[in-house]
């Protein structure tokens, strides 16, 4: 058992190891990430690879620090930008995650986080709990409150609870994302709420429908 514990945890480093070089490899000239290696840098993309390499850096693993620098910048540039390299504008669900990925990857990004918690009646849950989270990541007060509308708007019966949600267009299709609104939801509630008694019941809801995820 300790020897499988101990393969499995250098395997684990190791493909960490590869992700890490694949990524660097894809990263544009801009400093954003898109979905290949040479197409227009996007948003979504950029905030998601950015979020991961700092969730890596704090498990401890070797990050380059000056990539999710770059990130940050071109994430940045179109966080002010309101729109994509290619010019069209930016959904409120990427936009507030790209403020998410800044503000929790070290930037303060104060004007990014008011200017979507004044908009966040046109947030889905999804976006709603990355701007509670994004909140929490700088320890701002206003952050319960959008916990709170969290609590309010949840769904469900039976012991179960979720959020409704629905990603717009990002490769020409709508989805149902309410898999990850749930867990973004339950994330933000666990930090900012931890005695909600909403929780258990959408982290019971989440494992009863992980085989759709």
């Amino acid at each position: 058992i300790k020897s499988a514990s101990v393969s499995s945890g250098a395997n684990l480093a190791g493909k960490v190891s590869n992700g890490l070089k694949r990524l660097y490899g894809f990263q544009h000239d801009d400093g954003g990430w898109g979905w290949w290696k040479d197409d227009k840098t996007d948003p979504f993309m950029t905030a998601y690879v950015v979020d991961g390499l700092n969730q890596a850096l704090k498990a401890g693993y070797g990050v380059e620090s000056y990539r999710i620098n770059r990130g940050r910048e071109a994430l940045k540039r179109m966080i002010e930008a309101h729109k994509a390299e290619d010019g069209k504008p930016i959904d409120p669900e990427f936009h507030a995650y790209m403020v998410y990925a800044y503000v929790s990857s070290g930037e303060n990004g104060a004007n990014y986080l008011n200017d979507v918690f004044n908009n966040r009646s046109q947030l889905q849950p999804y976006g709603k709990a990355l701007l509670a989270l994004a909140l929490k990541a700088r320890n701002d007060s206003r952050a319960e409150a959008v916990a709170n509308d969290l609590e309010r708007t949840v769904s469900g019966a039976d012991g179960y609870a979720h959020w409704q949600s629905t990603r717009k267009p990002m490769l020409d299709f709508t989805e149902d994302n309410s898999l990850e609104a749930t867990t973004m939801a339950v994330r933000a509630l666990s930090l900012i709420k931890p005695k909600s008694d909403v929780t258990p019941r959408a982290a019971k809801w989440l494992v009863a429908n992980r085989k759709n995820g």
